[in-house]
Formats: structure tokens, sequence, C-alpha cells
């Protein structure tokens, strides 16, 4: 019973760590736009998980990671507090947003705490690496670890809440994933135009179809694997794309930044990450209608991100070995070539036909898209989100290609996990169909 209650207080305890938004330095910026709570909770969510990497990278420990984003937390506050004489920001809609919230977190979070099971990728790479946090020691002491190349800001995230919870298991860090997975899909489900009731309904019916059981009872959603924080991370991405494309001015920065701060995010979550941030750049880039200069910026930032990773890791000494990833070692240019051959790009495809179409997210996006064609609907208003799909496709495709692996093992271990990351994209094909009825079926 008292485990129960520590779980809720969990809940709790995230919800309040992820409440004040860095935009109330900018008083002007609640004049002209109400945050939802899905909204709030995305944003900070963003700027924590920058926030905490950047203070790692002073080679700090936990202890004091924690408490230098408690002095960010409380100086935002007192921000609130003074101008606003509120600790939160009313909207209509944000009690509905949070009882919903709570429900969903609770059902899961008992489930987490019931199936202990740590995913066989966090056994080998992931736990480790939020031990070393959890246990006082610092980015330095990463080198010393098994696979340190291997990104580990999920694992830093795991740690944090692990450290800031009444409970002493460590699950109690995956909380955050559980939470942060359920608040993307709340913000997906906020851009939907319809009744509270119906985005209730579709909430429920999101979460079934992305909690996939296949997946789940193979390598566990929530079982410390860096799937979900991706998934999630994509998602709140695609927002800020939809947002975006609705060509609204005041917002355009904003969702500028938040799109740049995720793609500096999935670089230090999974190798993967390298991928999915390119592929959210040059969307940004080809299809929304910026000034060069914006777009320039855009690309050197990017850069910067891509940098600013290898520097860390070579500083650190965390790539000893010259290693990227476990079944690429020969990535020279002709041996590359050489194993290019009809057999592997059949095999591929055998495997990535399969993948697409027990994907329910995916095969949705693919129903809807194919049903437009049929129709003979323009797609135009679509070209964004099918470029991101397309493009990661082929990537990895490319990428599964070239291994020195076992290209079927890897397939089959591998392509369902990454699929899965960057499935979100259906769920706008969804919102932009939606919203957008009169100008897709006139």
């Amino acid at each position: 019973m008292i485990e129960i209650f520590f779980i809720l207080t969990q809940f709790f305890i995230i919800y309040f760590l992820l409440s004040f938004n860095v935009c109330a330095l900018n008083k002007e910026f609640f004049k002209f736009y109400k945050l939802s709570l899905p909204e709030n909770i995305a944003l900070n969510s963003i700027v924590f998980l920058n926030f905490i990497l950047l203070i790692s990278f002073f080679n700090l420990d936990l202890y004091i990671i924690i408490s230098s984003y408690f002095l960010y937390l409380f100086s935002l506050i007192a921000i609130y507090i003074y101008r606003f004489k509120s600790l939160y920001i009313s909207s209509k809609d944000n009690f509905f947003y949070f009882i919903l919230l709570f429900i969903t977190s609770t059902i899961i979070f008992l489930e987490v705490s019931n199936n202990l099971v740590i995913g066989w990728d966090a056994q080998k790479f992931w736990i480790y690496k939020t031990l070393n946090f959890y246990n006082g020691n610092t980015i330095t002491n990463l080198s010393s670890l098994e696979n340190p190349w291997y990104p580990y800001l999920g694992s830093l995230s795991w740690s944090f809440f692990w450290k800031v919870s009444f409970l002493e298991h460590e699950y109690s860090g995956r909380l955050f994933y559980v939470f942060f997975y359920l608040s993307s899909l709340l913000l997906l489900i906020n851009n939907f135009k319809f009744s509270n009731f119906y985005k209730f309904i579709f909430f429920i019916t999101l979460i079934l179809i992305s909690y996939d059981h296949t997946y789940q009872a193979n390598w566990s959603m929530f079982s410390g694997n860096q799937e979900i924080l991706v998934f999630s991370l994509i998602s709140i991405a695609m927002h800020f794309l939809y947002s975006l494309s609705k060509n609204e001015a005041k917002l355009e920065n904003l969702n500028i930044i938040s799109i740049l701060l995720i793609c500096n995010l999935l670089v230090w979550i999974k190798h993967e990450g390298f991928v999915f941030s390119l592929s959210l750049i040059l969307t940004l880039i080809f299809f929304f209608n910026l000034t060069p200069k914006k777009k320039f910026y855009i690309f050197v930032f990017f850069l910067g991100t891509i940098f600013l990773r290898f520097l860390i890791f070579d500083y650190y000494n965390l790539n000893p070995d010259g290693v990227y990833h476990a079944g690429f070692e020969q990535t020279n240019i002709i041996t590359m070539i050489e194993k290019i051959s009809l057999e592997r790009i059949i095999i591929i495809i055998k495997f990535l036909s399969i993948t697409l179409l027990s994907n329910y997210l995916i095969l949705i996006g693919i129903f809807l898209l194919l049903m437009l064609i049929i129709l003979k609907k323009k797609l135009k208003k679509l070209f964004y989100i099918i470029f991101f799909a397309l493009f990661n496709v082929i990537i990895f495709c490319g990428i599964y290609l070239i291994t020195d692996a076992n290209l079927v093992l890897m397939l089959k271990t591998g392509i369902d996990r990454v699929i899965y990351q960057f499935s979100p994209f259906a769920v706008i094909i969804l919102i932009e169909l939606y919203n957008s009825r009169k100008v897709f079926f006139k």
C-alpha cells in the first residue's frame, strides 16, 4: 500500500518538475498565446532534458545536476509568482488533460511496477550508464564502462528521477518514460479540432495502437530501452511541424527552436537519432516557407549539434576504439559497395514490408495515403510528412544494406524498433486530413 502511494507521488513529482515554462521570462509571450497542458509539459520536458544534458558536460555528478535544475526551477517559480500572481496559467481544457494524464499514467505506472523487466539492450548498455550517474559518478567514468560509445542522455534522465523519488527501486526512474510518452500522445491529440469526449476516445485508442503488445513481449516499451524516448520526441516534433504548417507567424520561432532542441536530444539518446535529426532538419529546410537566413541558421545549428556530440565524446574519451555502432566496422567506400547485392536488397524489402504492415500506426498512414491517391486528391499539404517518412525508410534501409553483421539477424532484432520510433508521423497525416477535410474532400 505504501509503495502504491509513493508511485502516485512520483506522478506529482514528475508533473511538478515539468510544470514551469521558461517562456515566462518573456511576459509578452503569455499575452498572445495560452499554452495547453500538453504543450506546456512538452516544452518543459525538452528544456529539462537539454538542461541536464548541458550540465553533465561539465563533468558534474547527479547531485549537482539535480541541485542545478531545482535552482533553475525555483527561479521560474519566483517569476511566476511575481508576474502572474499564480503558479499556474489557467486554461479551460487543462483540468481535462490533467485527469486524463493522471489516470492513464497511474495505470501504466502500476503495470511497470509489477513487471520488473529490464530489456536486453537496457541490460547490456543503458542500466550501467544509469547506475554510473545514480552512484555519484560523472561523465568521465562512462569511459570505463562497456560500450562507452553509446549515448547516455536517456540513462541520465532515468537516474535523475530514480534519485528524485520516495521509491528505492530503479523503476521509479523509468516512470518518467511513461509520463513522457503519454504527454507526447496528448500533445498530438490536442491538435484535433473536435470535442474533449472524442479526444478522450482517440487518446485511449492511440495508446492501445502505439502500446503494441507484440513489441511489448519482445523488448518491453518501459523496460529501460530508449526507443520510447525517441518515439515521444518524434511525436512532439510532429506537433511542432504541424503547427508550422499552419503558418502562424507569432509562433514560428518557438516551433523552430523546439524542433532544433529535439534534434539535439535525439543524437544524445540513440545512434538512430542522427538520422531522425537530419530528417527533421531537411523537412524544415525543404518544405516550409522560412527565410533563407533562418534556413541557414537551422542548418548551422544542426552541424553545431553534431560537432558538439563528437567533441564531448572525444574530450571525455568515450569512444577510444573509434567504434560508432556495433556491426559497422568496415565503413570505407569500397567495402560498402561490395556489400550491395540484389539478394540483400530483397531481404531488406521483405523484412521492411512485414514490419510496415505489422505496425498499426504505419498501417493507418499507408491506408490514408492510398485512399487519397485512389480518390485523386492533391497531396501537396502532406508532402512534408511524406518526405520525413520516406527519408527515414530509405536511409535506414541503406544502413542495413552495408552492415558487417548478420543481415537477417540485424533486421529481425532491429527494424521493428527503428520503424516504431518514427511512426508518430502517421498521426499527423490523420490530423491534417481531419482538420483540413474541406481542402482534401471538396
